[in-house]
């Protein structure tokens, strides 16, 4: 195999470094739900994916109806994501989380 082709494989199969990460979550806005990130859209990522999780429980947390109410501005379906809007596995048990999930009627 030459060089060119094993570069070729590797690149194709490497896992791609994240450049930063987000909370992505929905809440209830004029009977709409709406999805929405922090930081947002116009501000930088945050490059920890430790603090940003951090940040999606504290943020789930602040919930104030018990499922499965959902009163006007409680966050649901909280998770985190990365630069491209791929959900990012909980670096706690490495499996897809995702804080007061809730599933919502079209």
């Amino acid at each position: 195999m030459k060089s060119k082709q094993a570069y070729k494989i590797i690149d194709e199969g490497w896992v791609k470094k994240r450049t930063g990460y987000r909370v992505r979550f929905q809440q209830q806005v004029d009977a709409e739900m709406i999805t929405d990130y922090f930081p947002d859209m116009d501000d930088g990522p945050w490059l920890s994916e430790v603090a940003i999780w951090r940040m999606a429980w504290r943020l789930a947390e602040s919930r104030q109806s018990d499922p499965p109410d959902i009163n006007a501005g409680d966050l649901i379906n909280v998770t985190v994501v990365d630069h491209e809007d791929n959900p990012v596995k909980y670096y706690v048990t490495n499996q897809s989380e995702v804080f007061n999930q809730v599933s919502i009627k079209a």
